[in-house]
């Protein structure tokens, strides 16, 4: 925080500097006051001494009302009551003075205590002075550190789902600055060691397809030995029931070997991730907002037209991050092989079910490979200079599956139709 030392230094000058100002007025105001409570007692004490006038009906024109007291008592010598009064705050007394000189009584003068209405008005300023920095302090907080964390707060929980498709953007202010390089260091880092993770499964495919297919041919040579043996092909049509018995296992294990590789070569996304669905409601604004979030901006910098179109908004039941994760997916796909005049996101409910639409205008693929698109490791006539590993449309399709709906293709002209329809549970 060093670099808001500066910050720090103009607030405590703040405060000092109307702490300075909140004193000088108030000993303007009580010098003030006092000097005009003097000049009206002065002359009060005059006239009582000229004319033995106790009334302020003469000094009205001169003075406000604050600087006329409550009560004024005259106490002459003569009466024999003449006492002192004197000690209380706003009280004062004035001796009264004879044609020579001498004193012959005292008028006391009686104020009302106007310290505190003084001292409430300063502090209700002091007061509303010393907030402004604090709400601005607050507002400051709330825009530039409270707000953006709460949207950095989802980040990893995103990231550890696979749902991010951009990193971090840099705040203006920079104060997340390290968190966000790090967040998206770690985005890289992982989008990385998922590519290296692709490629050595589909490594591992490869092989075990490679090595399922070469252990057919063996296999079948085996079991036509074996069966030769068991028919005593070798012994002139005469077998040994010993021989025989013997081939008969071989063909056998033969046959579970064979059965094997089949299984493995049928079975080509054995090695991928199974999906349990946490199904739970939301509204379909919900998806609006998170796939806005992802891609409006990306978007923007890349001068794609992106629309949504929502048909109202209802309450959904299903899993909103794995249908997120296959929008995600579709929506790469749609700037990846898309041409850049626009992207459309269609949401819609009919009868029980839940259609989500990404239509996009660009390179197509043939429709007759439009049946293997979905699965794994297979990529399109379009993808011969695009990066992927072929897995992304048949994660999206085994997941739409766990979710009990499917995902189908649609291709006409220059434009891509991915449609996910999902039962509303």
């Amino acid at each position: 925080m060093r670099r808001y030392y500066k910050y720090w230094i103009f607030l405590i000058l703040y405060y000092i500097c109307w702490g300075l100002i909140i004193f000088s007025l108030w000993k303007k105001l009580s010098v003030s006051e006092t000097r005009n409570r003097m000049a009206f007692m002065n002359r009060m004490t005059n006239q009582i001494s000229i004319t033995s006038n106790a009334g302020v009906t003469p000094l009205l024109r001169d003075f406000s009302d604050k600087d006329i007291p409550e009560k004024i008592e005259v106490f002459y010598e003569k009466d024999g009551n003449m006492k002192i009064i004197g000690g209380a705050d706003n009280t004062y007394l004035f001796p009264l003075e004879g044609k020579e000189g001498e004193v012959i009584g005292f008028v006391v003068y009686g104020y009302k205590s106007t310290v505190t209405k003084q001292m409430l008005f300063l502090a209700e300023i002091s007061a509303f002075v010393f907030f402004i920095p604090v709400f601005i302090a607050a507002f400051i907080i709330n825009k530039k550190i409270l707000r953006p964390f709460q949207e950095f707060s989802d980040y990893p929980e995103k990231l550890s789902k696979g749902l991010v498709s951009d990193g971090l953007p840099e705040t203006k202010s920079r104060l997340f600055g390290r968190y966000v390089w790090g967040m998206n260091m770690l985005g890289n880092k992982i989008d990385e060691d998922k590519r290296e993770i692709d490629r050595l499964l589909f490594d591992r495919k490869q092989f075990i397809s490679t090595l399922a297919h070469g252990i057919k041919t063996p296999v079948s040579n085996i079991k036509l030995y074996s069966e030769a043996i068991e028919t005593g092909l070798y012994r002139d049509g005469n077998p040994d029931p010993k021989d025989s018995e013997i081939a008969a296992k071989i063909k056998k294990n033969a046959d579970d070997i064979a059965e094997l590789a089949g299984k493995i070569l049928d079975d080509p996304g054995s090695l991928q991730s199974k999906y349990s669905p946490e199904i739970e409601n939301f509204y379909l604004d919900e998806i609006r907002s998170r796939v806005v979030e992802d891609f409006q901006n990306r978007c923007n910098v890349n001068n794609i037209p992106f629309a949504i179109e929502l048909s109202g908004n209802p309450l959904v039941n299903s899993d909103i991050n794995l249908v997120i994760k296959c929008l995600t997916q579709f929506i790469e796909n749609a700037i990846k092989y898309g041409d850049g005049t626009g992207i459309k996101l269609k949401c819609f409910r009919q009868d029980d079910m839940m259609f989500y639409s990404v239509i996009n205008n660009g390179v197509t693929i043939d429709s007759r490979e439009i049946p293997y698109v979905f699965n794994c490791y297979y990529r399109g006539s379009n993808s011969y200079n695009h990066e992927g590993s072929g897995i992304g449309l048949y994660e999206a399709k085994s997941i739409a599956k766990a979710l009990g709906g499917d995902i189908i293709m649609k291709i006409w002209e220059n434009t891509t139709e991915v449609l996910m329809y999902i039962p509303d549970n």
